[in-house]
């Protein structure tokens, strides 16, 4: 996971408050921390537990833990739509996050030279771990990551890293 200083880092560059990176980082990373999220999910009649057919008293914020929103869909759709509430900013955050953390993942994971952003945001890759191709949201920060390929590369490919 890279440091949060850099994701406040890419985000201030893209135009999003820190404040409102550190939020999305938390909600990511420690989403049993951020009560909000918690009473969003009480609220909100998407996000509770069924069993056998019938509701229960649980919610999705039990479940969720650090990054589950990548390798779940279900829980990535909950985080996005509490977020969205909260504004486009909040939702580019997000996804941010999870493209830097992919970003990272990719690099310490597979060897290959003249290794780019948009290689590593295959449309195919990026629906499975991160979210529909098509969302406005996701398209302008990858968009603004492969623009910016080359110093996220460097910032994610320190030895300090691996």
């Amino acid at each position: 996971m890279p440091e949060w200083k850099n994701h406040d880092k890419w985000a201030e560059k893209m135009g999003i408050s820190k404040e409102t990176s550190k939020f999305v980082n938390s909600l990511i990373d420690f989403p049993k921390n951020c009560q909000e999220f918690q009473d969003f999910c009480e609220r909100d009649p998407s996000a509770r537990i069924f069993t056998k057919g019938r509701p229960t008293r649980m919610t999705v914020a039990s479940l969720i833990t650090h990054d589950s929103g990548r390798s779940n869909k279900f829980y990535r759709e909950i985080q996005l739509k509490f977020l969205s509430q909260k504004g486009s900013d909040h939702v580019k955050a997000y996804y941010l996050h999870q493209v830097l953390d992919y970003i990272e993942w990719w690099i310490k994971n597979y060897s290959e030279e003249n290794l780019t952003v948009e290689n590593i945001l295959q449309e195919k890759r990026l629906e499975k771990k991160i979210g529909d191709p098509i969302n406005e949201e996701l398209q302008s920060v990858v968009k603004f990551a492969i623009q910016n390929s080359e110093e996220i590369l460097q910032d994610y490919s320190r030895d300090d890293i691996k």
